[in-house]
Protein backbone atom coordinates (compact mmCIF):
# COMPACT_ATOMS: atom_id res chain seq x y z
CA UNK A 1 0.00 0.00 0.00
CA UNK A 2 1.13 3.56 -0.89
CA UNK A 3 2.84 5.70 1.74
CA UNK A 4 0.38 9.02 3.01
CA UNK A 5 0.17 11.38 5.57
CA UNK A 6 -2.68 13.93 6.35
CA UNK A 7 -2.12 16.47 8.44
CA UNK A 8 -4.51 19.15 9.41
CA UNK A 9 -4.29 22.33 10.85
CA UNK A 10 -6.50 25.08 13.04
CA UNK A 11 -7.25 27.29 10.20
CA UNK A 12 -6.73 30.76 11.74
CA UNK A 13 -8.99 32.81 9.48
CA UNK A 14 -12.04 30.48 10.34
CA UNK A 15 -15.41 32.91 10.20
CA UNK A 16 -13.39 36.02 9.20
CA UNK A 17 -14.68 38.16 6.11
CA UNK A 18 -12.74 38.37 2.64
CA UNK A 19 -15.35 40.63 1.08
CA UNK A 20 -18.71 41.71 1.88
CA UNK A 21 -20.56 38.74 3.28
CA UNK A 22 -18.44 36.60 2.08
CA UNK A 23 -16.97 34.35 4.93
CA UNK A 24 -13.83 31.71 5.79
CA UNK A 25 -16.02 29.02 6.63
CA UNK A 26 -12.67 25.77 6.77
CA UNK A 27 -12.91 24.35 10.17
CA UNK A 28 -9.30 22.98 9.12
CA UNK A 29 -6.66 23.26 6.15
CA UNK A 30 -4.26 20.91 5.22
CA UNK A 31 -2.04 18.84 3.40
CA UNK A 32 -1.62 15.33 1.89
CA UNK A 33 1.67 13.64 1.26
CA UNK A 34 2.01 10.65 -1.03
CA UNK A 35 5.24 8.41 -1.62
CA UNK A 36 6.42 6.78 -4.49
CA UNK A 37 5.81 9.01 -6.46
CA UNK A 38 5.77 12.25 -4.36
CA UNK A 39 2.27 13.83 -4.39
CA UNK A 40 1.23 16.90 -2.63
CA UNK A 41 -2.17 17.63 -2.07
CA UNK A 42 -4.52 20.55 0.43
CA UNK A 43 -7.84 20.03 1.77
CA UNK A 44 -9.52 22.31 3.88
CA UNK A 45 -12.35 20.85 5.54
CA UNK A 46 -16.20 22.31 5.96
CA UNK A 47 -18.86 21.20 7.55
CA UNK A 48 -21.43 19.18 4.85
CA UNK A 49 -23.68 22.18 3.78
CA UNK A 50 -20.89 24.34 3.21
CA UNK A 51 -19.03 21.39 1.18
CA UNK A 52 -21.66 20.64 -0.69
CA UNK A 53 -22.23 24.41 -2.34
CA UNK A 54 -18.56 24.07 -3.63
CA UNK A 55 -19.02 21.58 -6.07
CA UNK A 56 -18.04 22.77 -9.19
CA UNK A 57 -17.71 19.85 -11.48
CA UNK A 58 -20.04 17.06 -12.55
CA UNK A 59 -17.63 14.52 -10.69
CA UNK A 60 -17.99 16.67 -8.37
CA UNK A 61 -21.81 16.90 -7.85
CA UNK A 62 -22.00 12.83 -8.59
CA UNK A 63 -19.61 12.59 -5.29
CA UNK A 64 -21.89 14.66 -3.60
CA UNK A 65 -25.20 12.73 -4.81
CA UNK A 66 -23.44 9.37 -4.06
CA UNK A 67 -22.47 10.44 0.10
CA UNK A 68 -26.16 12.01 0.36
CA UNK A 69 -27.14 8.42 -0.79
CA UNK A 70 -24.80 7.02 1.87
CA UNK A 71 -26.49 9.18 4.81
CA UNK A 72 -22.90 11.14 5.34
CA UNK A 73 -24.55 14.85 6.04
CA UNK A 74 -26.66 13.01 9.21
CA UNK A 75 -23.37 12.63 10.63
CA UNK A 76 -22.53 14.63 13.54
CA UNK A 77 -19.63 16.43 13.84
CA UNK A 78 -18.55 15.90 9.89
CA UNK A 79 -15.79 17.65 7.95
CA UNK A 80 -15.36 17.11 4.29
CA UNK A 81 -12.55 18.50 1.41
CA UNK A 82 -12.30 18.78 -2.07
CA UNK A 83 -8.51 18.08 -3.40
CA UNK A 84 -6.24 20.15 -4.93
CA UNK A 85 -3.35 18.59 -6.67
CA UNK A 86 0.00 20.99 -5.59
CA UNK A 87 2.91 21.39 -7.48
CA UNK A 88 5.60 22.78 -4.91
CA UNK A 89 8.36 23.86 -7.47
CA UNK A 90 5.71 26.08 -9.87
CA UNK A 91 3.42 26.56 -6.46
CA UNK A 92 0.33 25.87 -8.62
CA UNK A 93 -3.33 24.55 -7.38
CA UNK A 94 -5.34 22.53 -9.37
CA UNK A 95 -8.39 20.67 -8.75
CA UNK A 96 -8.18 16.96 -8.61
CA UNK A 97 -10.87 14.49 -8.82
CA UNK A 98 -11.72 13.16 -5.04
CA UNK A 99 -12.27 14.17 -1.73
CA UNK A 100 -11.68 13.57 1.80
CA UNK A 101 -14.20 12.90 5.08
CA UNK A 102 -12.84 13.73 8.59
CA UNK A 103 -15.02 12.59 11.61
CA UNK A 104 -13.93 14.06 14.96
CA UNK A 105 -15.91 12.61 16.57
CA UNK A 106 -14.96 8.87 15.78
CA UNK A 107 -11.11 9.83 14.51
CA UNK A 108 -11.21 8.32 11.00
CA UNK A 109 -10.31 9.72 7.95
CA UNK A 110 -11.24 8.40 4.46
CA UNK A 111 -9.66 9.92 1.52
CA UNK A 112 -10.55 8.92 -2.00
CA UNK A 113 -7.96 10.48 -4.74
CA UNK A 114 -8.75 9.84 -8.41
CA UNK A 115 -5.72 11.89 -10.13
CA UNK A 116 -4.54 9.39 -12.99
CA UNK A 117 -2.89 12.38 -14.20
CA UNK A 118 -0.41 12.35 -11.46
CA UNK A 119 -0.36 9.12 -11.06
CA UNK A 120 -2.77 8.38 -8.10
CA UNK A 121 -5.52 6.02 -8.02
CA UNK A 122 -6.60 5.09 -4.66
CA UNK A 123 -8.74 5.42 -1.14
CA UNK A 124 -7.87 4.98 2.65
CA UNK A 125 -9.40 4.94 5.72
CA UNK A 126 -6.84 6.03 8.40
CA UNK A 127 -7.03 6.42 12.56
CA UNK A 128 -6.63 9.78 13.15
CA UNK A 129 -4.23 11.07 16.19
CA UNK A 130 -4.52 14.49 17.72
CA UNK A 131 -1.22 16.19 18.13
CA UNK A 132 -0.06 17.26 21.52
CA UNK A 133 2.09 20.09 20.87
CA UNK A 134 0.02 22.65 19.28
CA UNK A 135 0.76 26.05 17.89
CA UNK A 136 1.45 28.03 14.66
CA UNK A 137 1.76 26.11 11.91
CA UNK A 138 1.85 23.00 13.98
CA UNK A 139 -1.05 20.36 12.67
CA UNK A 140 -3.70 19.89 15.30
CA UNK A 141 -4.04 16.15 13.80
CA UNK A 142 -2.38 13.26 12.00
CA UNK A 143 -3.85 10.79 9.54
CA UNK A 144 -1.20 8.34 8.23
CA UNK A 145 -0.30 4.33 7.19
CA UNK A 146 3.44 5.25 7.88
CA UNK A 147 5.17 4.32 11.53
CA UNK A 148 6.31 7.64 12.75
CA UNK A 149 8.86 6.39 15.64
Amino acid sequence: MREIAIRGFANEKFNTSFGQGLFRRAVFNGSVELASPSQKYLVDFYTFDHWEHLAKSDVQMDTVTKLVGAGIQAQAGILLSWLLHYEPLSKTKTPANGYCIYAPNSKELHIAIDDPTNQTQDEWTLNVHNCKATGTNKPVFIATNVDLH
